[in-house]
Order: structure tokens, then C-alpha cells, then sequence
């Protein structure tokens, strides 16, 4: 008996790797290929492009994208955030749960917005890392490769591939359909393309800012970025 002991320890100890994410262990292969979340059937598919370093996107994706996870609105709702950056890129590669990577977007987006914005870029993402429990070194690994350039490549030309293209961000697009300068909206156009019963709760208590939205496509002004801006 002694002598399966230490055989036994060793399957005992190396069970445990059996089971690491393919997300991570994908950061030892030079090709990177994306892998959606898993989406639910029937839900309704809300897709973001944005940038750093613009204001309104952050404003967009910290005060109103989180009402899809303070309400019931994920349950119908398939996220998609068209990352813009390398960080981004690696964050959304490595958890591809959407309730996480969507955390740490917000996270470093809202520090954006402050009076006195963390120093540096490195900083800002890590001190959000560290606040949601995620691994600074696997983030740090896949941009410092070059991992997170070529998935922000990837995306690049996803959002090129958009008909019609995006005139500025945020962009938010739902089930193919561009909301343009109503995307303040985009609760709505969520509800109204949802085709399930009953409807979440979310539905029924949204309020929604049409006349103020209609001004600011009479006059054309909205708190995007254009391109030659972000």
C-alpha cells in the first residue's frame, strides 16, 4: 500500500490543472482567436463600440450600460463590448464572463471621469484588478506579448465590417440595428426587440428621455467622440 502513496499524491496534486480556462492558456500561442461569450437564444443582442479617452463613452458606460446589470435586464439582453484597446482586449479575452469584464471596463472608465483621474494608464487598470480580484499578471502577460494588439486588430475590423459604419462612439447597435444619437435609449429598443413573455421587470419601469433625444438630433449634437477626436 505504501507504494501507491506517492503515485496517488501526484494524480491528487495535478488534478486540480486539469481544468484551467482555455482563455487562459491561450496566451502561450502566437495565434489568438476570439471567443464569444455564450449567448442565450432568444435574447436581444446590445453591442458597444467604444473608445478610451472619450469622454461620453465613459459617461455612456458608467451612468446608463450599468442599468443592464442593476435591473432584470440581462436576462434578456446578449452584451457585446467592442473593445478599443489592448487592455481592454486582454480583460474581455481572459474572463469572458460578460459581469466581469464589463466590471473592470467601468471600473477604469469611471476613474476617467474623476477631477483627479488616477497618474498613469497602468495604474488606473490595476488599481481595478485589484479591486475586482483579477490577475494583474495574466493582464500584464497578454499585453505585454502583444496578445491584446492582435485581438484589438481582430475587433478592428469587425467594427469596419459595420453596415452602416459607425460615424462616432459610443455606437450602440441592437439585434443589427444602429440606434445612432438615441442611444441613450437603448432600453427600449431592447424591450421592444424582445419577442419573450413575460417581459423583465426593466421593461415596465423604464423612462425614456425621447424629447430631449429628439433635440439633440434636431441640432445634431450628441456627447460622442468623432473619430479624429478619440
Amino acid at each position: 500500500m505504501a507504494y501507491f502513496q506517492p503515485f496517488i499524491f501526484f494524480v491528487l496534486a495535478a488534478f486540480p490543472f486539469l481544468f484551467i480556462s482555455p482563455s487562459h492558456s491561450s496566451l502561450d500561442h502566437d495565434d489568438v482567436e476570439i471567443f464569444p461569450p455564450a449567448n442565450q437564444v432568444g435574447n436581444v443582442t446590445l453591442s458597444l463600440y467604444y473608445e478610451t479617452l472619450c469622454p461620453g463613452c465613459a459617461s455612456f458606460i458608467t451612468n446608463d450600460l450599468v442599468k443592464v446589470f442593476q435591473t432584470d435586464l440581462y436576462t434578456i439582453v446578449n452584451l457585446s463590448m467592442e473593445k478599443m484597446n489592448a487592455i481592454d482586449s486582454c480583460v474581455i479575452h481572459l474572463w469572458p464572463d460578460v459581469k466581469t469584464h464589463f466590471a473592470f471596463v467601468r471600473c477604469t472608465e469611471e476613474q476617467r471621469l474623476k477631477e483627479e483621474p488616477v497618474g498613469s494608464k497602468e495604474a488606473m487598470w490595476k488599481n481595478c484588478s485589484d479591486q475586482l480580484g483579477l490577475r494583474g499578471d495574466m493582464i500584464n502577460k497578454c499585453y505585454a506579448t502583444g496578445i491584446g494588439t492582435k485581438l484589438l486588430l481582430q475587433y478592428g475590423k469587425e467594427t469596419a465590417s459595420l453596415n452602416p459604419p459607425h460615424e462616432y462612439v459610443p455606437w450602440v447597435v441592437v439585434n443589427n440595428q444602429p440606434l445612432k444619437d438615441d442611444y441613450e435609449n437603448f432600453v427600449k429598443y431592447v424591450c421592444d426587440a424582445y419577442q419573450g413573455d413575460p417581459k423583465p421587470e426593466a421593461c415596465n419601469t423604464q423612462s425614456s428621455s425621447v424629447g430631449s433625444t429628439n433635440r439633440k438630433i434636431a441640432t445634431k449634437i450628441h456627447p460622442g467622440c468623432y473619430a479624429e477626436q478619440s
